[in-house]
């Protein structure tokens, strides 16, 4: 629970409303928290740049399931396992990655595991087999993961909790469309150049974020009570790998952290409901489109692409305008009303815009059983996605604002429930709509959301005293 309640101001480094700085920043110039607005704003853009492009590489493949089918004689659906694969990868692997970055930093995990994904981006270019284009993209999933992992993490390194709302937004932006501009483009790489293409132009654009990463992207992870190597090195220095940040021994216990934050219902609750969120109101769309827009309206994967894209995407962008900058707003007013104490369910508020998902599931699922004209699809997703940008950056800002010393495990978690939640969708969504009409089966997913998102609200009323209640975790005090 991260929260300033100190009658004694004066002590205190205040931001530009008056209200004290959450967490107080230390005295050493190598604190994040103390770099330029500037240099931070840079550290962001970098992180977004990164989660773009791996979600955007994913998201390339979608529009060629059918072309994929051909190809390896499979059926569409068995080809969907090219992303459910990546998927379950995606989401499993920072359990073991969490303890490494918490000592030994996020810049290594970064450049490693990204190295990892374009080097399997070549594989899935250049695999002959069926289940070679799967090992591959379990490598693309593995190296991936880090990137969509520990973002937040990073977020919470650099910014303070009354503006981490709209850049942890920011982050989600670009995590929630790079799947949704990637098939759009997927679609007439495949279309003009072959399906190879899109696993090189994958590669090469990873590469090149690799390479400036390698370059220019600093450490975050920065001890405020410990030895830190990074300390009174020059700028170039820091850029080199000297082992521990954080002086602290790794032990094996260290790897069920991520599990001891199941605990906290502050972390299940929201984590649940953003597991429906993600997969309902934005995977699903990215899996099943090329199936359903070939049968209705015989598109062209170029088509399919400009179907799943743009919608989504422009969905997005209006959800994320309604949401981080006026949750930051909200925190900060409540804080100056109260002492400097910001209350991490002040964000919640906000809550009622996710129930624009389970609408726009519920319309797009109608306007497939009923035959409608494909801008009636585009119309639902995009309502949908609405409700989908805004769960998704309440869900990081909030946790993040209850456990920030634990930030790496908390976006660990969020990350491993989205993914391996997602990673069942590929073997039921279609089959279910097919057999019980799209209607009943969209129907049905748009009512867990709404189950998941009950609790969800609760919080609201009830989350500050069951924090109180439960306490907080005995996990790196010092960050």
């Amino acid at each position: 629970m991260e929260n300033v309640k100190d009658p004694d101001a004066s002590r205190l480094k205040l931001d530009t409303h008056g209200v004290p700085l959450v967490p107080q920043p230390s005295d050493h110039k190598d604190d994040p928290l103390n770099w330029h607005p500037l240099y931070k704003y840079y550290v962001l853009f970098l992180l977004c740049l990164l989660a773009f492009t791996v979600q955007f590489g994913a998201g390339m493949v979608p529009p060629t399931f059918g072309t994929l089918a051909k190809k390896f004689h499979v059926t569409n659906q068995q080809a969907s396992y090219f992303t459910t694969s990546y998927i379950l990868f995606t989401g499993v692997i920072p359990l073991l990655v969490t303890p490494f970055v918490n000592i030994y930093g996020r810049r290594p995990a970064y450049l490693f595991f990204t190295l990892i994904s374009v080097a399997s981006n070549i594989g899935s270019a250049n695999a002959t087999t069926y289940g070679g284009m799967i090992a591959s993209r379990c490598g693309v999933g593995i190296g991936s993961s880090v990137a969509l992992a520990i973002g937040g993490a990073t977020i919470c390194d650099v910014f303070f909790q009354g503006e981490r709302g709209r850049f942890i937004g920011i982050y989600a932006l670009a995590l929630t469309n790079g799947p949704h501009f990637g098939p759009i483009a997927g679609g007439y790489i495949s279309l003009n150049l072959g399906y190879k293409w899109i696993f090189y132009i994958n590669a090469i654009m990873i590469g090149a974020v690799l390479l400036i990463f390698a370059i220019s992207f600093p450490e975050t992870l920065f001890s405020r009570t410990d030895f830190n190597n990074l300390e009174n090195r020059s700028y170039w220095e820091k850029f080199t790998f000297r082992g521990k940040v954080v002086d602290h021994p790794l032990r094996m216990s260290d790897f069920l952290n991520n599990f001891r934050m199941l605990k906290y219902w502050s972390i299940v609750i929201p984590c649940v409901y953003y597991m429906t969120t993600n997969t309902y109101g934005s995977l699903l769309f990215v899996l099943t489109t090329s199936s359903v827009s070939e049968e209705l309206y015989h598109f062209n994967t170029g088509q399919t692409g400009l179907l799943i894209g743009i919608p989504l995407s422009i969905g997005c962008l209006i959800g994320e305008s309604c949401t981080g900058w006026i949750s930051d707003f909200l925190c900060t007013r409540y804080a100056k009303k109260h002492d400097g104490y910001y209350k991490a369910e002040v964000r919640l508020w906000l809550a009622p815009l996710a129930l624009f998902l389970p609408a726009g599931l519920i319309i797009h699922g109608v306007c497939i059983q009923n035959k409608q004209p494909w801008i009636s699809l585009a119309v639902a997703e995009a309502v949908a996605s609405i409700g989908v940008q805004a769960g998704t950056t309440l869900t990081y800002s909030y946790c993040s604002d209850c456990y920030k010393p634990q930030a790496a495990e908390v976006s660990t978690i969020i990350n491993l429930f989205r993914f391996v939640y997602a990673f069942t969708l590929g073997f039921y969504a279609l089959p279910f709509g097919n057999k019980d009409g799209f209607g009943v089966a969209w129907g049905t997913l748009a009512a867990i959301n709404f189950v998941t998102w009950i609790p969800l609200v609760v919080l609201i009323w009830k989350g500050e005293y069951i924090r109180g209640r439960q306490g907080e975790p005995d996990l790196h005090k010092d960050l």
